[in-house]
């Protein structure tokens, strides 16, 4: 039986792709928030990739978002303030995970 290696960059990869996949998904659903499913791919990408991938997925998905909702509202219901909000809350969420690596993999004194 032949071992599979797995790649860290194969995950982020799939992190990012998975981003797109829910951004689509997002805005095929319409008026419903998805926000939560995108916690999911940062949390991984953010792990394993450091500050610029926390970074780099978090400013994707916050576009995801807010793309999927100027294009399935119309002019009248869309909030851009929604959109920012999303993207705070998963920016921050990408930091704690940042940080909470940092506290588990670094030495008690």
């Amino acid at each position: 039986m032949r071992k599979v290696a797995y790649s860290w960059e194969g995950l982020v990869t799939c992190g990012y792709l998975l981003v797109i996949v829910l951004g689509y998904v997002d805005y095929v659903t319409g008026d419903y928030s998805l926000l939560l499913f995108y916690l999911g791919p940062v949390a991984l990408v953010s792990w394993l990739n450091g500050a610029r991938g926390a970074v780099l997925v978090s400013l994707l998905s916050g576009l995801a978002r807010y793309l999927s909702d100027y294009y399935s509202h119309s002019a009248l219901t869309f909030k851009p303030w929604n959109s920012l909000e999303d993207m705070a809350l998963i920016a921050a969420v990408a930091f704690l995970v940042l940080v909470m690596k940092k506290m588990m993999t670094e030495p008690q004194r």
